[in-house]
């Protein structure tokens, strides 16, 4: 079944805030895993129940919620009824359709936007849907599928390294975007490789096979550019909440995430340039090949032109013909026909048609 064209039937004419899962189910459970953590020491428990974790939510800590999994649409409105998250918010979780989104809703900001990397199998781009819901004490991420894109930070807790551990929540959801936003540059240079791949195919041998290739990088830009574009703007309204949930100290990171987007949105313009380059190569190419083509015909009607018109004319069937009664006549007319064409051959060469 093609989720894209039924991803909205089920949602059709349900009154707003209705629960439905709309993507497809990556996990075969729910499963949740929380870290608390502080200067002094950090903590990780994992469990299939929400009830378990909410237990073990430690006071003055950082806790760090993640869910993997959206398929259970019970757990996803559990989770939202403990942590009182508006119902537009699950809502926008559950559609791993949706477009990049920031929405303050007073007490939480949710932020939804698309996890990006390459399919080594197929060289498909994977998108996943990522969310974030942070409060002043937590921070609940919501993933498709289990990845190892948060593994960096994870690392850091558990090492101590960088910052992370003497920061709050709005620190860890700056790391949690940041490593996301950062892992666009990995798939963009891996674009650039395999655009640079179709290129020497193109020059070397260029088939219709390339043109596929060269239609799937425009598809994957437009649906790249989907995914990105709108992310500078959506970060830049998080400078306009409250200060009680993004620190103005924690500000200059997410413009450093901005700088950044900034030069992958250009990266993308390249990409697109460089994908109308190879199409336009490839017209080109074909172009050569027909005008080599034509050349070669043109000069094979050329030298049989003028043999066509001696042959037709000596095989008219008049009775008064002085020529058919020559002797010689027969090899009077093969030497004039190789005559003709050794003069028409060495012409178009001297003209250097071939």
């Amino acid at each position: 079944m093609d989720t894209n064209k039924n991803k909205y039937t089920k949602k059709q004419g349900l009154p707003p805030g209705t629960l439905i899962h709309t993507g497809e189910v990556f996990e075969k459970e729910t499963l949740i895993t929380l870290i608390s953590y502080n200067n002094d020491e950090y903590f990780i428990n994992e469990s299939t129940s929400i009830e378990e974790i909410l237990l073990l939510i430690k006071p003055n800590y950082v806790n760090w919620i993640n869910i993997t999994g959206l398929q259970d649409v019970d757990i996803i409105a559990k989770i939202g009824k403990e942590f009182c998250l508006h119902n537009l918010m699950l809502e926008d979780i559950l559609n791993t359709h949706h477009l990049p989104k920031a929405e303050d809703y007073g007490k939480h900001l949710f932020f939804t936007m698309k996890a990006l990397d390459m399919n080594q199998i197929d060289h498909s781009i994977n998108k996943k849907q990522l969310s974030f819901v942070l409060d002043k004490n937590y921070l609940i991420t919501f993933q498709e599928t289990k990845s190892n894109l948060f593994d960096p930070i994870i690392d850091r807790i558990k090492h101590k390294k960088g910052r992370v551990r003497n920061m709050q929540c709005d620190y860890l959801f700056y790391a949690l975007l940041d490593v996301t936003v950062d892992s666009y540059f990995t798939l963009i240079e891996y674009l650039d490789d395999q655009s640079e791949e179709i290129e020497e195919e193109l020059l070397n041998n260029p088939t219709r096979e390339v043109v596929k290739k060269i239609q799937q990088k425009r598809k994957e830009h437009l649906s790249l550019k989907k995914a990105i574009y709108p992310l500078q703007d959506e970060i830049r309204k998080i400078f306009h909440l409250e200060e009680d949930l993004i620190q103005k100290t924690t500000h200059i990171y997410f413009q450093d995430v901005i700088d950044h987007l900034q030069q992958i949105v250009q990266s993308l313009e390249s990409f697109r340039e460089i994908v109308s380059n190879l199409l336009e190569l490839y017209l080109a190419n074909n172009d050569i090949q027909m005008n080599d083509v034509m050349k070669r015909l043109t000069v094979v009607a050329t030298v049989f032109i003028p043999l066509t018109f001696i042959v037709g004319l000596y095989g008219m069937n008049f009775k008064n013909m002085p020529e058919i009664q020559w002797e010689h006549g027969y090899i009077y007319v093969w030497v004039l026909m190789i005559g003709i064409t050794a003069f028409v051959m060495a012409y178009l060469k001297k003209r250097k048609w071939f």
